[in-house]
């Protein structure tokens, strides 16, 4: 009872310090693990920005921020080779870090990184309507969040997870039936294309059959605030981002999804097979789409999932980041097998996700892959178990008898 009295007083401190804690840990991460860093560039195109107005595509920039990686001992991405090739919104999101210097920076960023998926592996639960206590989700996001291969998103700092976490807010809001605070979020990842976009259209299309206007005008109003505020401060900037974009990639070589490792076992037929699979996927999630103005919540939350989990095959750099698409699938099955086997059920799922993790450190320790492209087994086998799962749990999920907890408003 005086815990509950006082909660206003010790969880505010106990939350500066785990977030203390955290920067901390990160800080002798940051100087154990020197590899990929994906935080430098745009660091230090912000900074650049901020001191002298240089454009962050500028070679100028580029050679500050090699230079950084030579001084700090860091490897530039293989994607970006080192370069700003980000929309330009995405500056905004490091002017405060720019002030900083970059080693706290970084160790903040990694630490928003690590919230940022936590969080993510938190609302994707939710999404679900799964009944889990407060302390089954701490252990399941936590364990998820120190795994490989997040816990190298972590170490690289990717911006990714911030996104996708926006992402499913927004969806928990429209599933709640907030279309403003929706319609927010959506527009702070509309960066992350096309899926952000996709997910997006299943929102609107969803809130206004169920009479809720609100989200559309709030995501074009904030599409035109970034669009109008990007051209006013970055002139120009269009071009330039071409340029430094096809600098750092002059070849289609950075496509590499789900679908196309799945192609690349038929050596004989790989772009056609691989064509075919990404325009059947997409046609298969059109066909889940129709009708969706006639469904009532359960059966659009479920629609949801299993559009979350094919968009991850649609991963276009074979990021590990886009598995957090495929979780809230297998969290639906998670549900399903607790409430049909209880303790037996949740034994399955654990031993399940005891060996997905312990076989993809596997992988890693084979191959020590630092990159931001992981093997085939991480980012196909995930997507693939949580659309057997969603399909699985069709029925149960949309019409069965005992309806599904409500997400929480």
């Amino acid at each position: 009872m005086l815990l509950k009295k006082t909660a206003q007083y010790w969880v505010p401190l106990l939350a500066l310090a785990l977030a203390a804690g955290l920067v901390l840990l990160n800080l002798r991460l940051s100087e154990q693990f020197l590899y990929q860093d994906e935080f430098l560039p745009r660091w230090s195109a912000a900074g650049g920005w901020m001191r002298d107005g240089s454009s962050p595509y500028s070679q100028e920039a580029y050679e500050k921020a090699a230079a950084l990686y030579a001084d700090t001992g860091y490897t530039a991405p293989a994607f970006s080779q080192g370069r700003f090739i980000d929309l330009v919104w995405f500056i905004y999101l490091y002017i405060p870090f720019s002030f900083l210097p970059y080693t706290l920076a970084r160790a903040i960023w990694m630490s928003l990184t690590a919230a940022a998926i936590f969080f993510s592996i938190w609302i994707g639960i939710d999404l679900t309507g799964a009944r889990l206590t407060s302390l089954e989700k701490v252990i399941l996001a936590l364990v998820i969040t120190c795994s490989y291969p997040f816990f190298k998103l972590i170490l690289s700092a990717s911006i990714l997870p911030l996104f996708i976490l926006a992402l499913f807010a927004a969806c928990r809001s429209a599933m709640a039936g907030r279309g403003t605070a929706a319609g927010v979020l959506l527009f702070l990842c509309v960066g992350m294309l096309p899926i952000g976009l996709l997910i997006a259209i299943f929102l609107i299309i969803w809130l206004n059959s169920q009479k809720q206007t609100d989200i559309l005008p709030v995501f074009l109003v904030g599409l035109v605030f970034l669009s109008v505020t990007s051209l006013i401060l970055f002139p120009g900037w269009i071009p330039q981002w071409f340029a430094s974009f096809i600098s750092a990639q002059p070849r289609l070589d950075w496509l590499d999804t789900p679908l196309m490792r799945v192609a690349a076992f038929f050596p004989g037929a790989v772009v056609p097979l691989a064509v075919a699979l990404h325009v059947v996927l997409l046609f298969a999630l059109l066909v889940e789409w129709y009708g969706l103005t006639e469904k009532d919540e359960r059966q659009a939350r479920w629609k949801l999932l299993l559009s979350l989990s094919l968009l991850s095959l649609y991963n276009p750099s074979g990021s590990a980041a886009f598995l957090l698409f495929a979780w809230p699938g297998l969290f639906l099955f998670y549900a399903f097998l607790q409430e049909k086997w209880k303790i037996f059920g949740k034994i399955i799922f654990w031993l399940f996700l005891a060996f997905y993790i312990y076989s993809s450190l596997e992988s890693f320790l084979r191959s020590q892959n630092w990159s931001s492209t992981e093997s085939t087994w991480v980012i196909t086998a995930l997507p693939i178990a949580a659309l057997l799962s969603l399909e699985w749990t069709r029925w149960w999920a949309m019409n069965s008898p005992r309806p599904l907890r409500e997400v929480e408003p």
